[in-house]
Order: C-alpha cells, then sequence, then structure tokens
C-alpha cells in the first residue's frame, strides 16, 4: 500500500463562488469568508487531501471547494452513512405506496434467516437501529477483507460475518447490518437488485450523481490514525451498499436536502413526521467540536443539537470518505460538506474542528 506525506511547503489551491444574492447580504458575505479563511487554514495545518462544501442560507449559497496541489480535482466523493438518510427516503416511499409498514417483520421478505429472533425483527427496528444486530463491519476479518481486495459483495457474505445472538434489543446500537437487511427487503419488493432500485429511483427523481456502484473515476482517498502519515486507500473497496456505498456532489447532496426538507417534493409530510420519531442515542452520543452532539436517532436521519440550534440530517464515514449532510428549519440553512479521507486523526479533524467552523458562524 503505498503511502503519501504531506510535508512540503503547502500550497493552497481553493475554488470559491457566491451568488450574487449572498453578496446582497453583507453580514452572511462576512460570515462566508470567515468559514472559508478558517477552514483552509484547518486544511494547511491538518494536511487535508480535499474536502467539498456547499453551504444555502435561504436563497443564499456558498461554495468551497479544496484540494492539495499534488492532487487532481474531483467532484464526486462517497457519503458514506449518509446514505442511510437517501435508503430511508426510498424506503418510506415504498411505506406511502403501500409496499410494507414500519412493523412488518424481516421474515416477511427474506427466507434464509438464522434464527426465530432474528426472524421477528421489524423494518422499524432496522431503520432505528434498535433491532440488536451486529454490526459486520466491526468484525476484525471484515478489516483484513478490504485490505486484501477481498470485502464481502452479498448479503450472504455479509451476514456470515455477525454475531447472530440477540443483543441490545430494543435499545440504540448503531448497526451497518441493520441497512444490509433492509437492502435485502427493498430487493424483495422492487423485484431489482439494491443497487438497481436505488439508483433508478434517484435518477427518475433528476440525480445524476447520487448513486450507489462503482468508485468514480479520478477519484483518491486517504487514511490516517495520527497526523505523521497518510496512506492512499484508493484503491481499497468496500462493496457497502444502503449502509454507506452511495456516492454525490455535494450539490447534489443540497438539492436532495431542499426538495425532502422545502419543496417536500419527495415525501408527504407526514413521512417526515414519522422519520422524526426520535430514540436516544446514549451511550453512543457523537460530541461535534464542544457546543454539540448528536444525540438522537429517528428512521434513518439523526438530530444534531448545537448551540440554540437544531439540524436534522446524517453524518457518514467510511475508511475513505467523511459526509455532513443536514438541515436546520428554523434558518432554512442546509449543509453538505465531503472529504475524501478518514481514520482517527481525519475523523477528528472533520468533525470536531471543521464542521464546529462552519456551524459557529451559521
Amino acid at each position: 500500500m503505498r503511502s503519501i506525506y504531506f510535508l512540503a511547503l503547502y500550497f493552497v489551491m481553493p475554488f470559491v463562488n457566491f451568488n450574487s444574492e449572498a453578496q446582497k447580504d453583507e453580514t452572511a458575505f462576512n460570515d462566508f469568508k470567515k468559514i472559508k479563511k478558517e477552514l483552509l487554514k484547518i486544511a494547511k495545518k491538518k494536511n487535508v487531501p480535499a474536502f467539498d462544501l456547499l453551504i444555502q442560507k435561504g436563497e443564499e449559497k456558498f461554495e468551497l471547494s479544496y484540494y492539495h496541489p499534488k492532487l487532481r480535482a474531483q467532484t464526486v466523493y462517497g457519503i458514506g452513512s449518509a446514505t442511510k438518510f437517501l435508503a430511508t427516503t426510498l424506503i418510506f416511499k415504498l411505506i406511502e405506496e403501500g409496499e410494507l409498514t414500519l412493523n412488518d417483520p424481516v421474515s416477511k421478505y427474506i427466507d434464509f434467516l438464522p434464527n426465530e429472533y432474528i426472524a421477528n425483527i421489524t423494518i422499524k427496528q432496522l431503520l432505528n437501529h434498535t433491532s440488536g444486530l451486529a454490526d459486520y463491519t466491526q468484525n476484525p476479518q471484515w478489516i483484513q477483507q478490504v485490505i486484501n481486495g477481498q470485502a464481502p459483495k452479498t448479503f450472504a457474505e455479509k451476514l456470515a460475518l455477525i454475531n447472530t445472538e440477540q443483543n441490545h434489543t430494543n435499545s440504540f446500537s448503531y448497526s451497518n447490518t441493520n441497512y444490509v437487511f433492509l437492502e435485502a427487503v427493498v430487493s424483495k419488493i422492487t423485484n431489482q437488485s439494491f443497487k438497481e432500485a436505488f439508483n433508478r429511483f434517484y435518477k427518475n427523481l433528476g440525480f445524476e450523481t447520487i448513486q450507489i456502484g462503482e468508485i468514480p473515476e479520478n477519484t483518491i482517498a486517504f487514511f490516517a490514525q495520527d497526523e505523521k502519515k497518510s496512506s492512499n486507500v484508493s484503491e481499497w473497496r468496500e462493496h457497502y451498499g444502503f449502509d454507506g456505498g452511495a456516492y454525490a456532489t455535494t450539490e447534489e447532496m443540497n438539492l436532495f436536502l431542499h426538495k425532502i426538507f422545502i419543496e417536500k417534493s419527495i415525501l408527504q409530510q407526514s413521512s417526515l413526521d414519522t422519520m422524526q420519531t426520535w430514540t436516544s442515542m446514549q451511550p453512543m452520543e457523537i460530541p461535534i467540536g464542544k457546543s454539540g452532539k448528536l444525540a438522537e436517532y429517528g428512521y434513518g436521519i439523526m438530530k444534531l443539537s448545537y448551540k440554540n440550534r437544531t439540524y436534522i440530517g446524517h453524518s457518514g464515514g467510511t475508511l475513505k470518505y467523511q459526509s455532513f449532510l443536514f438541515y436546520d428549519e428554523a434558518n432554512t440553512t442546509s449543509i453538505s460538506f465531503t472529504t475524501n479521507c478518514s481514520g482517527l486523526y481525519y475523523n477528528n479533524v472533520f468533525f470536531q474542528e471543521m464542521i464546529p467552523t462552519v456551524l459557529d458562524q451559521l
């Protein structure tokens, strides 16, 4: 595995765009200038390879794209577990169409299940992570398989990596396995592979880049557990599905937030209300800087409390990418933020420094 070191003189090569409406509001313009200045400072100091940010505040829009000069520019990023938000949107559309209900057991759609406990798990429990299913990505074999180019692709292969004993049922325990089961359910209902169903759904809504599939060309990703070395992991193939395998541009992620929360052109209001049936994430709350935390989970969405603001959406992280897809209804502000680096070091930079920098100015 090739390693890259960012130790030479750091040249900042950002692209920034303010639309004409944003420039009419001097307060917003100044806030965006502060965001730009602080994010580029962090990128320089912390050796961030690349990131892409789009903020829309009412009619005002701010975009900031950055990449290290040794890297080529890219616009499409993996969004990791933010895919769960998009997947849940598809599932609620199927619910609206009468194809399934939240209280359906998975045994209604999946035949080969290892025991009665799993057979009786409901769609609702899968969506809000209260099923008790162990996370297959926490199995050490999974990580080793990814590194060796042998990551599991199928439902059966991923199922083989989980402990099938009952654990934490009816209490929150975040598990990618839940959404692997949802993939199988959607495939049964639509008579398509989960990838085909997902991609067709978003293509029909007019989204060209939101899709699950092979990694787009000209993308590069890095992994670092500490600040000294960043390893090129572009060739890793994690084979996520609804549990974190979608790719998109920040522009289309932002458009998704506006279609679902402002236009309400994707789901009915009743579905959006149901998705916001909250479960405490304790003891798995995620701090965001010193002033915020992700502390409640609905059906495929998270609630972020930051100072006196509330944001609804989903964050994401794989072994290669991180993402932040959230909307503040009170201030009609959407944030779509992606980066092509991960690992403990970059995770902390993204969630504890870069995201708070953005939120502090909004």
